[in-house]
């Protein structure tokens, strides 16, 4: 199905780790120091859109204009969590390291910060695989525009048609088919298999082990 790939683009959260329960603790931790009930269902289900718009969807309006504030408190309770709050899943490490020595250009595009990214990505042994990390910050809009995408293809020369972008939401998805790269949906982290089928990517996966094979 595809040929003349060169660039793999790799949504973060439910792609490569699972940090659901990192996630979680900081929005806990956040929502105790406003004095609002704490949602872990409505969160898992926003996973995937930038901190603006899941404080903006679970917020009452009194506080839309202080979602900066938000923002930047569960930005300071994430990091002061332990890593261990955070894990690589399933043949993350051998995908990687195979698509590496078979000389495939490897990056990351997150609703993250790039840094927060890359700092994960260190911290759990894998970050040397990647060529580019964008997120949040890095351009004007985070997905699901096709901003993020664009940028890393600017920065890697590479062509719409020579990539690939694998994520498991609807909202990732939805960057890369309007960025005009070919799209993998896959289905290990938070959106379920009718909502990543909804935007109609190039294919569905189970496993991030499918990837070296359907890239042959």
């Amino acid at each position: 199905m595809f040929r003349d790939i060169k660039l793999i683009i790799y949504d973060l959260d439910g792609v490569l780790i699972d940090s659901s329960r990192a996630i979680l603790e900081s929005f806990r931790r956040t929502m105790m120091e406003v004095g609002e009930p704490f949602k872990p269902d409505l969160i898992l289900e926003k996973i995937g859109h930038s901190l603006y718009q899941i404080f903006r969807d679970i917020m009452p309006t009194e506080y839309h204009d202080d979602v900066e504030e938000l923002r930047q408190a569960y930005i300071r309770h994430f990091q002061s969590l332990d890593i261990s709050y955070t894990r690589l899943l399933p043949e993350i490490h051998e995908t990687l390291t195979a698509l590496s020595e078979r000389g495939f250009i490897q990056a990351v595009a997150t609703n993250k910060t790039a840094s927060e990214a890359e700092r994960i990505l260190s911290e759990l042994g894998v970050g040397d695989h990647f060529n580019l990390i964008a997120g949040f910050m890095t351009v004007a809009k985070p997905k699901p525009e096709p901003d993020m995408i664009h940028y890393i293809l600017e920065k890697l020369d590479v062509k719409p048609n020579e990539a690939v972008l694998v994520d498991d939401t609807d909202v990732g998805l939805t960057s890369g088919i309007r960025a005009g790269v070919y799209t993998v949906g896959i289905i290990t982290g938070f959106n379920s298999v009718e909502q990543i089928r909804s935007v109609n990517p190039s294919i569905v996966i189970e496993g991030i082990g499918e990837l070296p094979k359907i890239l042959e």
